[in-house]
């Protein structure tokens, strides 16, 4: 194989790998007020996290959360967004796969994704 070949590969690779995030799962409190609606209001952040990601309803993604979160299953539209923040950016599928994310981590996600948007 030639050396213009396998420099072909090796960046096929890299894009298939994804790039780092910017901002760490469990850095809550490197932005305390991102860290403040994370926690005390995940659903208005979800929602505006969704409306700078792919344009979606900031109340209509509020109120999905708000109604699915009755009954434990706010984290399938999380999970679908963080999916789309991730394809947008080339993201890296890290430190796990996003619907383990989303469904234990949910607020600490919610808030690394207002980070990351916020960093572009």
């Amino acid at each position: 194989m030639d050396n213009q070949t396998e420099n072909i590969n090796n960046a096929i690779d890299q894009a298939k790998a994804g790039r780092p995030w910017k901002e760490s799962l469990f850095g809550c409190f490197d932005d305390i007020g991102i860290c403040f609606w994370g926690f005390c209001c995940p659903a208005s952040s979800f929602g505006r996290n969704a409306e700078k990601i792919d344009g979606s309803s900031c109340v209509g993604c509020c109120a999905a959360y708000c109604v699915l979160a009755h009954c434990s299953l706010c984290w399938v539209p999380h999970f679908m967004k963080r999916k789309v923040l991730r394809q947008k950016y080339l993201l890296k599928e890290e430190p796990c796969h996003d619907c383990l994310v989303t469904a234990f981590c949910g607020p600490c996600a919610i808030c690394q994704e207002a980070r990351e948007l916020k960093s572009r």
